[in-house]
């Protein structure tokens, strides 16, 4: 038994050491290389130090206090790294969102409303836009979906009824040039945005201008005070990232975690977070959208693309819902 248990634990020493080799090996080639050419040899140097380590260094316990001190120093460095607002970033994140509220009526600057012809192409244009609290009456959730079965990225809409709609997205801040890498966004690689959008500029960047991407709708069945809170929490969010920037994790800071992080959300411990491509039927089983239809019925009548595609400008998010709920009424 003592065996069994020393072995064991040997087992999970080296486990956690090549895991931590690993990691280290990745943010060599990021945060210290920049992803270029000579980071990957510093990445390859280390990795290959580490083995030789390992190999003529006895006995076992000496190489791994090394390894463990050098470990220690180089995290101490990486969590040094501050975020920043001062880079050169991709014009669709140029700019931050504000809000500022007197009472009842909050107002947002930098509200985006890009007129798109490609994802490249396009005539950038920010709005200022007003709403009041007490018009704040419905929430609606758009997931879309580039294909990968176990992700997509979810943004909300809320409803101002007379005042309009406004789009909530949690996103990558990109840096010019920069393209979306799962591998890269565990690193200090990418600073976090919580967007503040026209519905419309959000929708078609997504279904018309990017490959393979669909959209589903769902309207949600929120509290009314609930509504209030988590819309308060992005006001109160978008404020913060306008002060002091924070960097986007792909796992602890995503445009799903950091919702389930905001201070009035209810603590989400389900796997489906992670992998957000199931959220919807997570929302689906806990009644949180509308559970009249089997949940694949739901999908289908909640796909937009189309509709949003040959939608006008002007009441386009009216037009969307009344063409929706049309569908939903000829089933």
């Amino acid at each position: 038994m003592a065996v069994f248990v020393e072995w064991t634990l040997l087992g999970l020493l080296w486990l956690t050491a090549g895991g931590l080799a690993l990691w280290i090996a990745g943010a060599i080639y990021f945060d210290v290389g920049h992803g270029a050419a000579f980071g990957k040899l510093l990445a390859l140097m280390w990795l290959v130090g580490v083995v030789v380590l390992f190999l003529v260094w006895h006995p076992l316990w000496q190489p791994f206090l090394v390894f463990a001190g050098v470990a220690i120093l180089f995290i101490g460095w990486w969590l040094s790294q501050k975020p920043r607002h001062d880079r050169d970033w991709d014009p669709s994140v140029s700019l931050l969102p504000r809000c500022v509220r007197q009472n009842d009526a909050i107002t947002f600057e930098n509200v985006r409303d890009f007129q798109y012809r490609s994802l490249s192409d396009f005539s950038p244009h920010y709005v200022t836009r007003t709403v009041h609290l007490a018009n704040l009456n419905a929430v609606d959730v758009i997931f879309f979906n580039w294909g990968v079965r176990w992700m997509s990225h979810p943004v909300l809409v809320f409803d101002f009824g007379p005042d309009g709609r406004i789009c909530m997205s949690i996103e990558v801040r990109y840096r010019k040039d920069q393209k979306y890498s799962t591998l890269r966004s565990l690193y200090r690689q990418q600073e976090l945005i919580f967007l503040a959008a026209e519905e419309r500029d959000v929708i078609l960047r997504r279904t018309k201008h990017s490959p393979n991407q669909t959209a589903h709708l769902y309207r949600m069945i929120v509290p009314r005070e609930e509504l209030h809170a988590a819309f308060l929490d992005y006001c109160d969010m978008i404020n913060k990232l306008y002060q002091s920037p924070r960097w986007y994790h792909g796992l602890c800071a995503n445009c799903t975690t950091s919702y389930y992080r905001l201070p009035n959300t209810r603590i989400r411990f389900d796997w489906r977070v992670l992998l957000n491509g199931r959220l919807e039927q997570a929302l689906y089983a806990d009644g949180r959208i509308d559970r009249s239809l089997p949940f694949e019925d739901l999908r289908r009548l909640a796909f937009i693309n189309e509709i949003a595609n040959a939608a006008p400008e002007d009441g386009f998010g009216d037009h969307l819902r009344l063409e929706l709920e049309r569908l939903r009424h000829e089933r």
